[in-house]
């Protein structure tokens, strides 16, 4: 009975530590949940400003994702060597690199909002596009990928390492959700026929914590809705079911004494 009170209190403070991590999640849901969805060319540009369309490249241009050679304006690049400790084998991750540039949004409103997507929480899906170990070598690519950021995909003894290359890519024509601090900045001048007018642009950033969070995502709202749900539901749910195999186990040692 011991035992099973020892695993109830880790399902405790294991939901607990979920449940705390995902606080910041449940605060962003809501202000999504809040926050409707405006046309580039109706939004204020003053203050916060959700918007849904497809993405379209800055003069800027794109980047080369490194593993697949994609081309895509947001890139983010995770590899992961398998470790032992013990009977347990676990991912470490070696490195986690991030790149961007600065992209449009096209709503089909008639104007394009301008992202900045420095800082910005960029929630994605990975891809796995690689994967090597012993009896597999990793893409010659990939080799001089990481042998430029002094890494290697063997040991020391000259064999293969287990690892997986993993990519998030935002790319030219995906669909995008943005929700974040918004402004208008001059635009280029509007010929109207009989005259030559002013225009603005519409620009989302990243201006900090909270309400200053700019969110980039290929999700649906929907999608990312539950997404921030989903985990806070599965503290709660571990956290309670620790609280009853301890609380249970100890009434039944308490009457069994």
């Amino acid at each position: 009975m011991v035992v099973v009170i020892v695993i109830g209190l880790m399902l405790l403070l294991g939901g607990i530590v979920v449940l705390l991590s995902n606080i910041g999640n449940m605060k962003r849901r809501a202000r999504i949940i809040a926050t409707p969805t405006s046309a580039v060319a109706h939004a204020s540009g003053n203050g916060a400003v959700e918007i849904k369309g497809r993405i379209v490249p800055s003069d800027q241009g794109v980047i080369h994702a490194p593993f697949s050679g994609r081309h895509a304006v947001v890139v983010r690049v995770t590899v992961e060597e398998q470790r032992s400790n013990g009977k347990n084998t676990y991912w470490h991750t070696l490195f986690c690199e991030t790149d961007s540039r600065l992209f449009f949004i096209d709503d089909g409103s008639g104007q394009a909002a301008r992202v900045v997507p420095s800082n910005a929480n960029v929630i994605l899906d990975k891809q796995q596009i690689a994967n090597s170990g012993t009896f597999k070598d990793a893409p010659p690519h990939l080799v001089e990928f990481l042998a430029s950021r002094g890494q290697k995909t063997t040991s020391w003894l000259g064999f293969n390492k287990s690892m997986r290359y993993q990519e998030e890519v935002l790319a030219a024509g995906d669909p995008i959700y943005a929700i974040g601090p918004s402004r208008r900045d001059a635009g280029p001048p509007v010929n109207e026929g009989y005259r030559v007018a002013p225009s603005s642009e519409l620009v989302l950033f990243h201006a900090g914590k909270g309400d200053g969070e700019l969110i980039i995502t290929n999700k649906t709202e929907e999608e990312l809705v539950s997404k921030l749900y989903w985990g806070f539901v599965a503290g709660a749910i571990t956290a309670g079911v620790g609280t009853v195999m301890c609380v249970v186990t100890a009434l039944a040692m308490l009457m069994k004494g």
